[in-house]
């Protein structure tokens, strides 16, 4: 038996600087936490906070994975913030985790 992972598979969503789109953030993690068979427990509070997230001066980009029984979504850090030495949260990638939904 191979102790490697598998490799993650992400569903990308890019939000414009509109205000009137920030409701698709909910729809996605809605359904990604129906996929993943998790509560909805704590569903409005973590769609606020990445609605928190959408900038209104650029597009914002987000990242949605499943796990076993879990969702995470991380938002794409600006090429300014994600290449700053120490930046809290953000991995080698750019991406940093806002929101784990798990059973």
């Amino acid at each position: 038996m191979s102790s490697e992972q598998p490799s993650a598979h992400y569903t990308y969503l890019t939000l414009p600087p509109v205000a009137n789109l920030r409701s698709c953030i909910g729809l996605i993690l809605a359904g990604m936490a129906a996929r993943a068979e998790v509560g909805v427990g704590g569903l409005e509070e973590a769609v606020e906070r990445l609605e928190d997230e959408h900038s209104g001066s650029h597009p914002t980009g987000y990242r949605f994975s499943l796990g076993e029984e879990s969702v995470i979504v991380e938002v794409k850090e600006q090429e300014s913030a994600a290449s700053e030495v120490g930046a809290a949260g953000v991995g080698g990638d750019g991406w940093r985790r806002v929101v784990e939904m798990s059973t």
